[in-house]
């Protein structure tokens, strides 16, 4: 007690992540914003004791050293007051594109708030999601598994290919645009361009006005970005010839919207929409920082369409420093976690509007799955 008063007792929070996510992360900001409500942030360092460097309230982690996960795993069992989040099982299910979108094989219908169904907007209809068709060709497929693999699910040229790992290792950021059957033997053969190769996921390419909107989520705070996305090459038969079916890219999101109306134009998904969709995934994933990839086909009745908006792809713990307004999130999130009781009352003044950014403030900030 100082003075009469009861004196603040400070938080400690340690990030258990790689060097490099750490100093994009821990900067000065975001240590001032946390030490202005008695949180202490501090890095782990991987190769000393964890006890040694705590105790800590909370640990954020993304880490996929093994032995680190187990040295993790054996200090929170033995400091149960001490939060992990989130949890390396629950983390697992984004290792592999297959389990990444499990739970929404088919789609998931989300419906408005109750006091706002008066309206005749069509953007308060009922509305769905779904993850796109996906097909696994793992390691070993032959050309003619292939093929009936995708004559079975009914999938049509063109498809993109998605490396099947997503954790991180060599390769793991790859995509493939395979135009036709040629393109396909090329992919299963080996001899296709360099930077993709068995095992994928195959999904159909559905058009979507060639911008992906990213949503990050951070306990119940979500940003909104827009972002531009593949679109299909023109036609060229010379151009076509030279590709022989295939050509390969680094990822969606480094392709430059040519959507006469821009990208940062392209009406985004509804709040409500963007809220419940997050709420139903943090529950089945079990996870609270993540982001995920959503996209609008331009025609609903498209074939694969499934006349609903698509989820494509899942990051845990992406690069929420690329945010303008990052530091103020992150302490947010914070908080609700240490102080569950004073977040509500926080939460109810911030409401529940959707932060939403142009695709600019994510401009060379590398990758969400770093």
């Amino acid at each position: 007690m100082v003075d009469g008063h009861l004196e603040a007792i400070t938080r400690v929070v340690g990030f258990a992540v790689s060097s490099d996510k750490a100093k994009k992360h821990l900067r000065a900001e975001l240590l001032r914003r946390a030490e202005a409500v008695h949180i202490k942030i501090i890095a782990i360092d991987p190769l000393k004791p964890v006890a040694e460097q705590g105790p800590f309230d909370l640990i954020l982690q993304k880490c996929r050293d093994e032995g680190w996960r187990q040295r993790l795993v054996e200090y929170a069992a033995q400091h149960p007051q001490t939060k992990l989040i989130d949890s390396f099982d629950s983390v697992q299910s984004l290792m592999t594109r297959e389990t990444m979108l499990q739970h929404l094989t088919e789609p998931l219908s989300l419906h408005p708030p109750e006091d706002s169904r008066h309206s005749n907007t069509a953007e308060l209809d009922t509305m769905s999601c779904a993850a796109p068709v996906q097909k696994a060709l793992l390691a070993g497929c032959t050309e003619e598994e292939a093929s009936q693999i995708i004559d079975d699910a009914d999938i049509r040229f063109p498809l993109l290919a998605k490396p099947y790992y997503t954790d991180g290792r060599q390769g793991s950021h790859g995509l493939a645009l395979i135009e036709d059957i040629d393109g396909l033997r090329r992919l299963v053969r080996g001899t296709g361009p360099p930077g993709i190769a068995l095992p994928v996921m195959l999904q159909p390419f559905i058009e979507h006005g060639g911008c992906l909107f990213k949503v990050y989520v951070m306990g119940t705070s979500i940003a909104l970005v827009h972002r531009p996305s593949l679109q299909l090459p023109p036609e060229d038969a010379d151009v076509t010839a030279q590709r022989k079916g295939i050509q390969t890219m680094t990822r969606v999101s480094a392709f430059h919207s040519t959507s006469p109306m821009g990208c940062e134009l392209v009406e985004g998904p509804p709040d409500w929409l963007l809220h419940k969709l997050a709420a139903a995934l943090r529950t089945a994933l079990n996870l609270q920082l993540f982001n995920f990839d959503l996209m609008r086909p331009t025609e609903r009745d498209a074939p694969g369409s499934k006349g609903a908006d698509f989820l494509v792809n899942i990051n845990y713990f992406p690069g929420y420093e690329k945010l303008p307004n990052h530091a103020a999130l992150m302490v947010d999130f914070l908080q609700s976690l240490l102080s569950p009781a004073k977040e509500q009352v926080s939460a109810k003044e911030r409401g529940t509007q959707v932060q939403r950014h142009l695709s600019s403030c994510l401009d060379d900030a590398g990758s969400d799955s770093e």
